[in-house]
């Protein structure tokens, strides 16, 4: 049995779309490739570390983490604690994930001779500030540099990562985006209701997937109810601002919700709505869209490339509230319109997107990696 590990700096119940991604490639690997996976990742503020098996026979090996700085978890040893995983779980190969800093680069250090693949989620990092955005520029070009380098296989979560960062990648990755499981996203009728979903990280690092934005959007859509699927620092910060804006009855904050209930709130809605100003390849949006339900969303990353504007959704520029309520405002009120962009987008997932296709495709690149390598040219 194929024993593989994967890295990543966050691991569900923490949310956002790294998390899920290799959630999903975890029980897909366990479940339809009978692999044996292992994850080391870092625990959450207050939270103890150690090693546990999870539901789907998934063993999770949390690392103590020190502090974040941004959204970087920060801690001592990792380096020597991965390498122990590594020997004592007799790993055959590690697929590590970015973009977060330094926590796939520790994982290839300690890698030595197993075969390591780098899955990479997101193009440049800007801040739009000119020291930490010097400080991420430089990480690129170095440490992340040396990382691709070492790597016998490269996946990027979109064509976006690659375009993005073209001096980096230089032609090498395979493209596997996010997926949704077909088994537990499955396509029903759009409701009557004019009712939105929102489903993302509330961490106060990710304030950029536009919430603030919505809420505001919210409050000239008098009719209109928002469940917000997600937890983290800035929720009370959202609850005040629903007070200010008068609409506390029409938001409920669900908290993380995760598998057959986060299905259920899709399929509550009318829309999924994401906001984001600044993103990749939001998982969430393939799933809402798996579930047969309309997007609406911005025009940032790779999200053009799979919500196509009157096709599987409508799509606004970042930060403009009046588009983002028209927009709303729009597939809330036309029950054909919705009904048809979200069969749509059903279609789309289960031809192209699906979390069976993607995984079968991540398992080509790992079999590809495991392969013996020509001995080199002196």
């Amino acid at each position: 049995m194929t024993a593989v590990l994967l890295a990543t700096p966050y691991y569900p119940p923490n949310l956002g779309g790294v998390q899920q991604y290799t959630w999903n490639l975890a029980r897909q690997l366990r479940r339809r490739h009978s692999y044996r996976v292992v994850v080391v990742t870092t625990a959450e503020p207050g939270e103890a570390p150690g090693t546990q098996v999870d539901d789907d026979g998934v063993t999770v090996h949390r690392l103590p983490s020190w502090r974040r700085i941004s959204n970087t978890p920060v801690g001592f040893g990792w380096t020597g604690a991965i390498r122990r995983i590594i020997r004592d779980e007799k790993i055959d190969l590690i697929n590590a994930h970015g973009p977060v800093p330094l926590f796939a680069d520790l994982a290839r250090r300690a890698a030595g001779d197993v075969p390591f693949v780098l899955t990479y989620h997101a193009g440049r990092m800007r801040k739009g500030h000119f020291a930490p955005d010097l400080l991420l520029s430089t990480y690129e070009s170095t440490l992340l540099a040396g990382t691709v380098r070492h790597s016998r296989e490269v996946i990027c979560a979109s064509e976006h990562v690659g375009e993005d960062l073209p001096n980096l990648f230089a032609g090498r990755p395979t493209v596997i985006e996010p997926g949704a499981d077909l088994d537990l996203f499955r396509p029903t009728p759009v409701p009557p209701a004019q009712r939105i979903v929102f489903s993302a990280s509330l961490e106060k690092a990710t304030a950029y997937k536009g919430l603030a934005d919505l809420l505001h959007a919210l409050a000239r859509l008098p009719e209109a109810h928002l469940e917000v699927a997600g937890s983290g620092s800035a929720e009370q910060d959202y609850h005040e601002l629903a007070r200010q804006l008068g609409i506390t009855e029409r938001v409920t904050f669900s908290g993380y919700l995760s598998g057959e209930k986060l299905a259920e709130a899709y399929r509550r809605a009318r829309v999924l709505c994401l906001p984001t100003h600044f993103d990749n390849y939001p998982t969430v949006i393939v799933e809402a869209m798996a579930t047969g339900r309309p997007v609406v969303a911005t025009r940032v990353g790779a999200i053009p490339m799979f919500v196509t504007e009157g096709g599987t959704g409508l799509l606004n520029e970042p930060g403009d509230i009046d588009a983002l309520t028209t927009s709303l405002n729009t597939v809330l009120t036309d029950y054909t319109l919705a009904s048809r962009l979200g069969a749509a987008g059903s279609e789309f997932v289960a031809a192209n997107l699906s979390w069976q296709r993607q995984s079968d495709r991540t398992v080509e690149v790992f079999q590809r990696a495991m392969s013996p390598q020509p001995a080199p040219v002196h």
